[in-house]
């Protein structure tokens, strides 16, 4: 016994007679591809998305370690000019000591003069009253006798030494006092100086603290927002995971009818090849001389007659059924659906011709792959009412529909049943390759 195959979309089962029968397109087989695909997008844009962040997230963290080693830079040199700016006030304090103290030596110097002024003054008033003058050469010149003037004019020498021994003293205490507050008052502006820098130093310090620890918090709310973005990511990845989850489910579900279809078309045509065994046996026995029946003459090309006439009875009896006729995945291969009119595509198409009076493949056996070999290829700038139109959904050429002109084809589909659709639409203006066929000339 010879073996047939029969395809419905991704499924194949072994028939019983010599032909290959693929069910046509599958709509609901598109529908579920095209979400897939879009899925698979969606779920590439996401992890591509999480992929950036992540990368963003990791310049955050570098970023933040080395505002933290900045930060701990600065926050050393701040601790080193507290440090100094604490020492160069202990300096100060002590220098400002040091002046009390030399102020307190000044004012004992002042005393020492003042007490020198007081003895010179005494000296002269004693000289006063014993030479009756004011000055020492009056006292000299004051004296009785030679002796009394030697005598006068040796404690004259005497009296004028000890005053300059007194100014000498007085003027080297001065001197030694100038120096010593010179000195004092230039160190105290020297570290007064120094405590000023280092006071500035350590504002500006501060202040680069204070921005450092803003740039931190800063990259910090950033890094947050970028992992509450990344996590946002996260879940619209796994929301997609199970949506692709889903439709895997429903194609399973998909393919699963599709068994269920198709056992029950190859019950149906086992019913029918059992009838037509039994008939042929049966009219062998009634009618023994009789010649075996040849089999049925497929028609590939229009019979004689009016063709434009098969192509309007053909799109009539199509249009007969727009929205009375539901798809069926592999339907229209059985007298049951053809008389309940479900029809997938391809057998729409065959059905629609045969009722014009053109048969377009062997009985029930049009596919797309069948009707894309039928007749002969046009341009689409040659299309005209009556031509086969082929889209390529879940495969090249896995749909076609009989062009109606101004844009408009005939065809079954899984959203619609039979219905009138536009080639332009974003579907299936999209999914047109330009794949035409004139079956009638």
């Amino acid at each position: 016994m010879k073996k047939k195959i029969i395809t419905i979309g991704l499924v194949s089962v072994i028939g019983t007679s010599g032909l290959i029968l693929p069910f046509g397109n599958t709509a609901s087989a598109t529908n579920i591809q095209e979400k897939k695909q879009e899925i698979e997008r969606k779920k590439s844009d996401v992890d591509n998305s999480i992929s950036e962040k992540k990368a963003e997230i990791e310049k955050f963290k570098e970023d933040l370690k080395k505002i933290q080693k900045e930060i701990m830079a600065l926050d050393t040199k701040a601790l080193d000019t507290s440090s100094k700016i604490e020492n160069k006030k202990d300096e100060n304090e002590e220098t400002k000591q040091q002046i009390e103290k030399l102020k307190a030596e000044i004012k004992e110097t002042e005393e020492r003069i003042e007490k020198r002024n007081k003895v010179l003054q005494e000296r002269v008033r004693t000289m006063q009253e014993n030479g009756g003058s004011l000055g020492y050469i009056d006292v000299l010149l004051g004296s009785e006798s030679f002796g009394d003037f030697i005598n006068r004019a040796s404690a004259v020498t005497t009296i004028v030494s000890a005053d300059k021994d007194l100014l000498a003293a007085q003027e080297e205490d001065k001197k030694k006092l100038q120096v010593s507050e010179s000195d004092l008052n230039s160190k105290l502006e020297k570290i007064q100086n120094t405590l000023s820098e280092l006071e500035g130093l350590q504002a500006e310090l501060d202040k680069q603290m204070e921005d450092q620890d803003a740039l931190f918090a800063s990259m910090e709310d950033k890094q947050k927002a970028a992992e509450k973005e990344l996590s946002n990511l996260n879940s619209k990845s796994n929301a997609l995971a199970d949506q692709a989850a889903s439709v895997k489910q429903e194609e399973q579900q998909l393919k699963e009818a599709q068994k269920a279809a198709l056992a029950e078309v190859e019950e149906e045509t086992a019913a029918e090849a059992s009838a037509k065994v039994t008939s042929t046996s049966s009219e062998k026995t009634s009618k023994p001389a009789a010649k075996t029946a040849s089999a049925p003459v497929v028609q590939d090309s229009a019979p004689s007659g009016n063709k434009s006439q098969i192509i309007e009875n053909a799109i009539s009896s199509g249009m007969s059924i727009v929205g009375r006729a539901p798809y069926v995945f592999g339907g229209g291969r059985s007298a049951s659906d053809i008389a309940n009119r479900r029809f997938d595509c391809s057998s729409f198409v065959r059905w629609a011709y045969d009722q014009g009076g053109l048969q377009l493949g062997n009985g029930y056996a049009a596919t797309t792959d069948t009707l894309v070999g039928k007749g002969r290829s046009v341009s689409t700038s040659e299309m005209k009412r009556g031509d086969l139109v082929f889209f390529d959904t879940y495969k090249t050429n896995g749909h076609v529909g009989i062009y109606l002109g101004n844009g408009k084809f005939l065809n079954s589909n899984s959203s619609d049943g039979v219905s009138v659709d536009s080639m332009s639409s974003s579907y299936w203006g999209g999914h047109f390759s330009g794949v035409v066929k004139r079956v009638v000339e």
